[in-house]
């Protein structure tokens, strides 16, 4: 079998990174049709206007010269699968599979409506511009033989909310990969110093106003330090907020190149996922997730029905009560004073990452539910 890995996907993107990786470390055959463009964060409602969306729509025009330019190489494979984000570039894959006879597969990752409806706060669900991007969206997923979903709620979520047969689709964890997100050993085995690090998009849906209350709880405890790393749209609020509060025990890294971010993460001895209480956090595990665990570290989480599905309290992660800063800083608390249990759940999350996580292990999973539709 040899894969077309296809798109406008953004080369240096994690994720399409780790799937290309678990790819070729199961022995596929993969051929990169791409004309990479750079992943460009939607964080506010200007920015979600259909001029500024019909203006991005525009710029994947670019796959075209792409696909006649490899056309030969396009016709030899077997499967197309489209990488991130790529719900554009499915409506491109999707003449060429019928013509040519090959199955199209897609992981979205991202519900695209859901993701800014929601989650970011920036799509008006009722809107006309709403209502057309959740059809859309549907008709690309319609259009697939085959699409992911990350967990078995996503899973109910996309057949009910978007009408997708199950017979097109399949769970398929995110996974982390272990190249961007290396392994340390976990060594703070004895002190009852903790540093808690917060790494992401500073998306609503994440909670990060209940870390800055949480820390601002913990404020007089010089034994727990904060790192926040990443940028968002709900970023100068919260560090206004910081300095508000004038919190001493909180840094940032923002705008901070890429490269400088593995170093802060490693240092981390606990690593946050999600912590508001919102239905996606219900139904999905975020990406933070399976990196915590891909670094070795304990991941605090909000505690919820899909991460109890695959995840255990106390063992392999710490789930917490989201949206509550002080059930937070009890949990952060207790984990500090308990450093051979920072160690026991470092340890298990890890292994666990190992034996389900992995971009081999995502791979391998990933190549099983394509040779069954082809």
């Amino acid at each position: 079998m040899k894969i077309c890995f296809f798109g406008t996907y953004d080369k240096d993107y994690t994720s399409n990174k780790m799937i290309l990786k678990g790819f070729r470390e199961n022995g596929l055959d993969v051929v990169e049709i791409n004309s990479s463009i750079s992943v460009t964060k939607l964080t506010t409602s200007q920015e979600m206007s259909a001029i500024q969306l019909l203006l991005r729509v525009v710029r994947k025009y670019k796959i075209i010269t792409e696909i006649i330019k490899n056309f030969k190489k396009f016709i030899k494979t077997d499967v197309i699968y489209v990488g991130y984000p790529g719900h554009v570039d499915v409506f491109f894959a999707y003449p060429i599979a019928k013509i040519f006879r090959k199955k199209l597969v897609f992981n979205p990752l991202l519900i695209i409506y859901n993701g800014f409806a929601d989650e970011q706060g920036i799509l008006k669900r009722k809107s006309r511009l709403g209502a057309t991007i959740k059809f859309v969206e549907a008709l690309c997923y319609k259009l697939c033989d085959l699409v992911f979903a990350d967990t078995p709620f996503q899973y109910e979520h996309l057949k009910k909310g978007f009408n997708i047969p199950d017979k097109k689709l399949r769970v398929l964890p995110i996974g982390a990969d272990d190249t961007g997100y290396k392994y340390t050993p976990y060594t703070n085995t004895k002190e009852k110093k903790v540093h808690v690090v917060y790494y992401g998009l500073y998306s609503p849906v994440h909670g990060v106003e209940h870390i800055v209350e949480a820390a601002n709880i913990l404020r007089n405890d010089k034994n727990v330090t904060f790192s926040f790393v990443g940028q968002g749209n709900t970023y100068e609020e919260n560090f206004k907020r910081v300095k508000a509060l004038k919190l001493t025990n909180i840094r940032f890294y923002h705008d901070v190149p890429q490269s400088e971010h593995l170093p802060v993460m490693q240092s981390s001895d606990i690593f946050l996922g999600f912590l508001q209480k919102h239905p996606s956090v219900d139904r999905i595990i975020p990406n933070k997730v399976y990196q915590g665990l891909a670094l070795g570290r304990v991941v605090l989480t909000a505690d919820a029905p899909v991460t109890r599905s695959v995840f255990h309290h106390k063992k392999d992660m710490y789930l917490v009560k989201p949206s509550d800063p002080k059930v937070l800083a009890e949990a952060i608390l207790e984990l500090k004073n308990n450093p051979l249990l920072r160690k026991s759940i470092a340890a298990n999350g890890y292994k666990l990452y190992q034996e389900k996580f992995t971009p081999k292990a995502v791979g391998k999973e990933l190549i099983k539910y394509i040779q069954e539709i082809s």
